[in-house]
């Protein structure tokens, strides 16, 4: 059953998400945002909820979207700008 519930000012109504997709959400963040520990206890919580391992890996490419888009990015431009190769520096 959802409960309202508030955190830093937004309220919500925690446990509308069944747990399956909330582990799966925990996992992919605490794996975004290096946390080895969150991510191995949400994993674990996932695969408890039912998580299959296509679900998993499904997930856990999510979470490196957005770091391999940066990495991208930082590249090309450093690249870009290396006189090495065109750039203008």
């Amino acid at each position: 059953m959802a409960k309202q519930t508030e955190f830093l000012g937004i309220e919500y109504q925690e446990g509308t998400l069944d747990e399956k997709g909330s582990q799966l959400i925990r996992f992919a963040v605490n794996l975004a945002i290096g946390h080895e520990y969150g991510a191995r206890l949400h994993l674990g919580r996932a695969r408890e909820a039912g998580a299959s391992e296509d679900e998993i890996w499904e997930t856990a490419v999510y979470a490196l979207r957005p770091v391999a888009a940066q990495v991208k990015n930082l590249a090309k431009k450093i690249i870009d700008d290396d006189p090495k190769y065109g750039g203008s520096k």
